[in-house]
């Protein structure tokens, strides 16, 4: 048994050294198979959180590195399902990196899978994780906006917390300010 979780966790190691090859060149610094959202740096949460097209890019080449699809340059060549795959978890990475923005401004309560390693996400996405695609975390009592958060409809919530995402990359994305 014990050659079997050394053989699995040699394939994390392989899979997270695939899949954020692209990121040590682009952001410098070490990533591994436990990277998490909360362990990015802020630089990197930068350009991530605006979701165009470098962000893109970069969550395809992480995505599709640690999934073993080639390079994230070869996207727009994959077939529609698997595309489509690709886009998904994109799309959920894209919200955790914004999470954590808004995390680390002190507008949200903390979320659990800001602190799962990101190639777990990727790996487990469609059996665990695809359901909690729709979910969002709690905005802060600190925030103040909160009474108005506070009496909404639980589901509305969820749109509440992603009406904030536009001024929150604004906030965070601002030279000036004193984040990391």
């Amino acid at each position: 048994m014990g050659k079997v979780l050394q053989i699995a966790e040699c394939r994390r190691i392989i899979a997270a050294k695939k899949g954020f090859d692209s990121w040590r060149r682009r952001f410098g610094g070490c990533f591994d198979e436990n990277t998490s959202v909360r362990s990015l740096d802020t630089p990197v949460i930068r350009l991530l959180i605006r979701g165009n097209e470098d962000a893109s890019s970069a969550l395809y080449e992480l995505i599709m590195g640690v999934k073993g699809l080639g390079h994230g340059a070869r996207f727009h060549f994959l077939d529609v399902r698997t595309k489509m795959y690709v886009t998904d978890m994109t799309i959920f990475l894209l919200d955790l990196v914004r999470f954590e923005a808004m995390f680390r401004l002190g507008w949200l309560e903390d979320y659990p899978y800001l602190q799962c390693p990101m190639l777990d996400i990727i790996e487990d996405f469609q059996n665990k994780l695809a359901q909690s695609k729709h979910t969002s975390p709690t905005l802060s009592r600190s925030h103040p906006l909160y009474n108005d958060y506070a009496s909404q409809f639980d589901f509305d919530r969820h749109a509440y917390i992603r009406r904030l995402i536009p001024e929150a990359i604004k906030v965070f994305c601002d030279p000036g300010d004193d984040i990391g």
